[in-house]
């Protein structure tokens, strides 16, 4: 009886040792199954497409966690592919032997399993700061346009949850950046740009005396009868002063700015008998009196403080460009000669301004603000660890409350370089100063997403077919307005902390070049070489490049300060180690060619998100 019980007891004892053992090794190769679809789903990221190289790390990490030989398992497979949503999913299956149960006929365990691993994202916003530089014409603006696409169709495809809210900012830049859409949508008011400012302008010289007619009076008809008697035709001559010398009718005694007297004259009579005979003229004369005014004597091209109170609203405003001149004494036609009634200089807004009161017939140009801003106050410090007092413009946070701290709409149509430092004076009309003004920045959207992960928003691709490539390149002033669109704190919190939503904070700096000044050009520092207000008098190109770079670090590290992850692409030129210090925990990278900028932005985007397995 006790060796008939020993069988049943055998089968439960040996049935659960087998059970166990095949437990555990399917709990090991679900495990090994969910690494390698998230190892797979990782990889994919890449390219976004699942290749042979993808599968074949899949392969490697399930290799890695599933220890066949601890369990005695053959027959071990393992295959994977991604389907049309983006998703990883493996099948795994293993053989196990069992331990007791042969005995009874039950020689092994076929083990089975499947597994998946897709992208998932939380709210996010992403705010890409992208170089719209010179360099970036052609097919690189166009690969740029595709790669932002190509990061939108990536985290479209990682949307699960349809209350899952994503964000687009974006901040062009070159030598300025763009706030015209933030000023016409009221998030940036004008009483944010000051209303008046500092130019590297000119004014007009009105120092040349000329004189213009005042009042003209009837001094009265007199007769004149020559003292000797005259022919019929020398008479004739002598009524229109043509006799005895050839003289001029009307003559003129006198000159400016005393009284001239103007006679006309004509024949009044032959009187008498013979063909020589008494001979009398007329004489009409008028006074004329002169004032004195002042034509133009030359351009001063210096800095000016100028009134911009009207040009920050977007009104046309009309700006004195053009004179014409006048010889100094002469008097001038005044419905045609430009002219003052009173001498000294006038700056381009008040020769519009005073035109036709104080001034007259100076040549006028209506001038529209384009957006684009020269930053407020800062130091010309070369130390920004940590940013000096007095650098408002890398305080990302602060409200204007002051002409210090208030912006500057750039004025390039009466922006000039001069020759000398403090001014120069010459008659020579010079064009205005290089600039250029990018796309306009644009705060956090919201973008749709869409059943179809290649869809594109179309406000999203409007915007990034408005993208323009122009000027050079200046990374501190695009990664400080990032930043400053990007701050939970600043003057842009109702935007960034809307619906006060938890989201997570990314800025995706790309540029396809290095810091790269144009101390001649109008930026948002004014004309560097004159203005002095990043740089010390007398700083070249590689001072300025310097001051520029270190002033970018330190917006850097102020953004990287307020929790938001700084991703960094170099385009087509080497990744320096300003652009890897600049990035959160070296997330920066390089890429060759348009392909591969494309795949990066799909591999940040797949960063952005969060691999997760799905059931």
């Amino acid at each position: 009886m006790t060796a008939v019980a020993m069988i049943p007891m055998l089968a439960m004892v040996g049935g659960g040792i087998d059970m166990g053992r095949a437990y555990m090794a399917r709990t090991q190769l679900q495990s090994a199954c969910d690494a390698g679809v998230l190892a797979g789903r990782r990889a994919m990221s890449g390219s976004g497409t699942y290749g042979d190289a993808d599968k074949a790390k899949a392969r490697a990490m399930f290799d890695a966690n599933f220890a066949a030989h601890a369990v005695e398992a053959s027959g071990v497979a393992f295959e994977t592919r991604a389907n049309d949503e983006g998703q990883v999913e493996g099948e795994a299956s293993a053989i196990v032997p069992t331990a007791v149960m042969y005995i009874f006929g039950k020689k092994d365990f076929d083990l089975k399993t499947d597994c998946m691993a897709e992208l998932q994202i939380a709210n996010a916003d992403i705010m890409f700061v992208l170089d719209t530089t010179g360099s970036m014409g052609g097919t690189r603006i166009a690969g740029l346009r595709d790669a932002v696409r190509d990061f939108h169709r990536t985290l479209n495809e990682a949307i699960k949850d349809e209350n899952t809210r994503i964000r687009y900012g974006f901040v062009p830049y070159s030598m300025t950046v763009n706030a015209g859409e933030l000023v016409s949508s009221g998030a940036m008011p004008t009483s944010y740009f000051r209303d008046s400012a500092p130019y590297e302008t000119r004014e007009a010289q009105f120092n040349t005396p000329v004189y213009v007619p005042d009042a003209s009076v009837n001094a009265g008809t007199t007769y004149e009868t020559y003292p000797y008697t005259l022919s019929s035709s020398d008479c004739s001559n002598y009524g229109i002063n043509r006799y005895p010398g050839y003289g001029s009718n009307p003559a003129s005694s006198g000159s400016p700015p005393g009284k001239v007297t103007q006679r006309t004259y004509s024949f009044q009579s032959w009187s008498g008998s013979g063909s020589r005979r008494t001979c009398t003229r007329r004489v009409d004369a008028i006074e004329t009196s002169y004032k004195t005014k002042y034509a133009f004597t030359n351009w001063r091209y210096k800095q000016s403080t100028l009134d911009t109170s009207a040009f920050k609203t977007g009104a046309a405003v009309q700006i004195g460009t053009s004179v014409v001149t006048a010889s100094s004494g002469s008097v001038i036609d005044p419905a045609h000669h430009s002219y003052a009634d009173q001498a000294g200089y006038y700056d381009m807004v008040s020769l519009a301004k005073k035109n036709g009161s104080m001034l007259h017939n100076i040549g006028l140009t209506n001038s529209v603000w384009n957006g684009c801003l020269e930053e407020r106050d800062t130091v010309d410090a070369s130390d920004w660890d940590p940013i000096p007092d007095g650098a408002l413009d890398l305080d990302l946070d602060l409200a204007p409350d002051s002409d210090e701290s208030r912006w500057r709409p750039l004025w390039n149509d009466l922006v000039y370089l001069r020759n000398y430092y403090t001014y120069e004076d010459t008659t020579y009309d010079r064009s205005p100063a290089y600039s250029v003004c990018p796309s306009p920045m644009k705060l956090f959207t919201e973008v749709e997403m869409s059943s179809d992960p290649n869809d594109v928003p179309a406000w999203l691709e409007s915007y990034l077919s408005g993208l323009v490539a122009t000027g050079n390149t200046y990374h501190d002033i695009g990664m400080i307005w990032g930043g400053r669109l990007s701050s939970p704190r600043g003057i842009f919190a109702a935007n960034v902390n809307k619906d006060d939503k938890a989201v997570t904070r990314h800025l995706l700096f790309m540029t396809d070049g290095r810091m790269e000044p144009y101390i001649w050009g109008n930026d948002a520092y004014g004309i560097e070489i004159l203005s002095n207000r990043v740089a010390p008098r007398g700083s070249g190109t590689s001072d300025l490049t310097q001051r520029h770079t270190a002033r970018f670090l330190a917006t850097c590290e102020a953004i990287k300060d307020q929790g938001i992850t700084v991703w960094v692409i170099a385009f087509g030129t080497s990744l320096t180690s300003d652009m890897v210090t600049c990035s959160s925990d070296g997330r920066a990278y390089q890429s060759s060619d348009t392909s591969a900028l494309r795949e990066r932005f799909k591999f940040i985007a797949s960063q952005v998100a969060n691999l997760r397995l799905g059931n």
